[in-house]
């Protein structure tokens, strides 16, 4: 989203929060850190409105960043139930089953995102299957095969640059590419858990050249 998106979104939501549109103030609530009071909103209004996606979305959302994921996983799946192409409620549900250590389910959701919209802002991953041809077999020693790795990570294509997206890379094996991210993502914020990470990754990248 542009800065000029962003903006615009925040104008709206302010307007509708000053109108007393309930949903907009938990929305406000929840992007100034006050998680509890999101909750306790959105609680009281759901019980008149539960099929209400919006709100029950913004519930789903403070429920996770207060850090109770099991519950958000519930809710975020109600607003699937509602609404199944929903594709923030699939981006968290992927997220909640990563940090789960389920890897399937985290990439079933982010691979359903893409069949809803392959051309999703930080989603995006362009795949060109080619055709492959065997024509002789070879044996290669361990530096020639890390020297192979690392011409194909280099080659792959990374769909979103995210926190997430990086830990999945260097819990499969793939150090260069999740050294890409967190390297990225450092020149965008000073967290000392992302120069961390890269840290980890780059030392794992150079362990996999030995």
């Amino acid at each position: 989203m542009s800065q000029v998106e962003t903006r615009t979104e925040s104008a709206l939501v302010d307007r509708l929060a000053a109108d007393g549109y309930w949903v907009a103030i938990a929305v406000k609530r929840l992007s100034e850190g006050k998680y509890a009071d999101a909750i306790a909103l959105c609680r009281e209004n759901l019980e008149s409105r539960p099929d209400l996606v919006s709100g029950r979305l913004v519930y789903a959302q403070a429920l996770f960043r207060s850090g109770q994921a099991e519950s958000a996983a519930a809710h975020f799946r109600r607003v699937l139930a509602l609404d199944p192409v929903n594709i923030v409620a699939l981006k968290y549900l992927g997220d909640i089953a990563f940090e789960a250590g389920d890897v399937v389910s985290a990439m079933s959701n982010y691979g359903r995102i893409l069949e809803i919209d392959p051309f999703c802002r930080g989603l995006r991953s362009d795949i060109v299957r080619h055709r492959t041809e065997t024509t002789r077999t070879i044996t290669l020693t361990r530096r020639a095969e890390a020297k192979a790795d690392s011409v194909a990570e280099n080659l792959r294509e990374i769909p979103f640059y995210t926190e997430t997206i990086g830990d999945l890379y260097l819990a499969q094996g793939y150090p260069r590419l999740a050294a890409r991210v967190f390297r990225k993502l450092s020149l965008e914020s000073d967290s000392p858990r992302i120069t961390e990470k890269l840290s980890l990754a780059e030392s794992k990248k150079r362990d996999k050249d030995d």
